[in-house]
């Protein structure tokens, strides 16, 4: 699978980010995999699988077993039952390469698009497995799930001031200066009394 490609160089390059980000903190950093990347890789066999529908095949038994089981996917993940979602993303080959068998080779190109999307997110899985959690009890507490509120910080700030149509802007040493601020900020690195003396 493409997920798995690389061996062990793979495996430092993926583990190199959580290091680097224990050593600035100089502490315990547990790494968890974002959901919005595990969601748009779900989103992805979905469509795939509307795309086999639009061909309207003939035989639709087993294509509606397969797009039930699919549909429990992101509720598995969801809930932190991530070894029984990769058994059902296996478990979805042979029901899906059966509509090749009884609709014919025009469904087989699809049928082929979603089955290695279907690969690619168990792969994903599976590499990451250490960094799974349950995401639905961690979003009832209220703590983040998806790196998706700072990635818009970072985006509103810098577009906002590194625009090229601004006349004054900030160099990429002096943002990447205020992205540093900024995280401390967020994580409470940077107090508030630290903050009030600075801008003192």
């Amino acid at each position: 699978m493409a997920a798995r490609s690389g061996g062990h160089g793979y495996q430092r390059r993926r583990g190199a980010l959580p290091e680097l980000i224990r050593a600035a903190t100089g502490g315990a950093v547990v790494h968890i995999l974002d959901w919005w990347h595990i969601s748009m890789r779900v989103r992805h066999a979905e469509q795939a699988m509307r795309g086999i529908f639009a061909l309207q095949p003939e035989h639709r038994a087993g294509l509606d077993i397969v797009d039930y089981r699919l549909s429990r996917i992101r509720h598995l993940l969801w809930n932190g039952y991530h070894e029984e979602a990769r058994r059902e993303l296996f478990g979805l080959r042979h029901l899906a390469g059966e509509a090749v068998y009884l609709n014919g080779e025009r469904l087989r190109r699809s049928v082929d698009r979603f089955l290695w999307h279907c690969d690619e997110l168990r792969g994903y899985l599976a590499n990451n497995e250490a960094a799974l959690i349950d995401y639905g009890s961690r979003y009832r507490e209220d703590m983040p799930i998806s790196s998706s509120r700072a990635e818009g910080c970072v985006d509103e700030t810098a577009n906002a001031r590194m625009a090229k149509s601004r006349r004054m802007r900030w160099s990429p040493r002096g943002a990447h200066r205020v992205a540093l601020v900024r995280a401390a900020v967020l994580d409470g690195r940077l107090g508030h009394n630290i903050s009030f003396r600075a801008a003192a």
